[in-house]
């Protein structure tokens, strides 16, 4: 079920168009002291519709000195010697993820310990998700739980930032698909939800009864009951 919902919530581009133009031209011509009537064929007009800018959502100029992530240039990031090419690639639309080992060696950056680069890698992961179908889905939630679940203050802080709730939103559709690990009991996301909201409160900082409100709602939302 929660699957159905997932692709319902989705928006599906399709990456190409066809137009099909085929049609026979009748001519007279003469031959000798007979008319007679010869058919000439035109050629089937394709024309394709390619998907070439796949960041057009993203808003970027790709200058690295103006396109920003959390208050800082992206020169910040990629200037940095420790930072991933891969990711780097992401940013200049050289490398765009799909359902492969080097997209989810990408995706799981997010929980880096390193908090200049970890901005830049959650960027990452936001955007995929916001480019997400269904294929690329699977490797968006596990990644997304862990960040959450390591960085709850974090998580929160960047959700806080898009009044609208459509990240939130974005955010916790992805665990609902894909966020369930391995030792998980799909049967039983009461217990699921248990222990993903007592490891995040376990992360979280400083945390009080509006941010132990805020991990329980997020963790029903992420892994809500089956229904019967």
């Amino acid at each position: 079920m929660k699957k159905l919902f997932f692709f319902i919530f989705l928006s599906f581009i399709s990456s190409c168009k066809k137009d099909h133009h085929s049609n026979n031209d009748n001519i007279v011509e003469t031959i000798g002291s007979e008319s007679v009537k010869t058919i000439k064929l035109k050629k089937e007009t394709i024309t394709f519709q390619s998907d070439t800018n796949w960041q057009e959502k993203f808003v970027l100029s790709h200058d690295i000195d103006k396109d920003s992530i959390w208050n800082k240039p992206i020169r910040f990031y990629i200037d940095n010697p420790k930072c991933d090419k891969i990711a780097t690639n992401f940013y200049f639309g050289s490398f765009r993820p799909s359902d492969n080992l080097q997209t989810a060696k990408l995706l799981n950056l997010v929980i880096t310990d390193n908090s200049d680069l970890r901005p830049f890698y959650r960027w990452i992961l936001d955007k995929t998700i916001l480019i997400q179908d269904g294929a690329l889905g699977e490797y968006t939630g596990v990644p997304a739980r862990k960040y959450a679940e390591k960085f709850p203050n974090e998580f929160f802080e960047y959700m806080d930032i898009d009044k609208s709730g459509e990240k939130y939103l974005y955010w916790y559709n992805s665990i609902l698909y894909s966020g369930f690990y391995l030792h998980d009991d799909f049967d039983k996301p009461e217990i699921v939800r248990e222990n993903f909201a007592k490891t995040m409160k376990s992360n979280c900082k400083n945390c009080n009864e509006t941010m132990n409100k805020r991990i329980n709602k997020f963790a029903l939302d992420c892994f809500p009951n089956l229904e019967k």
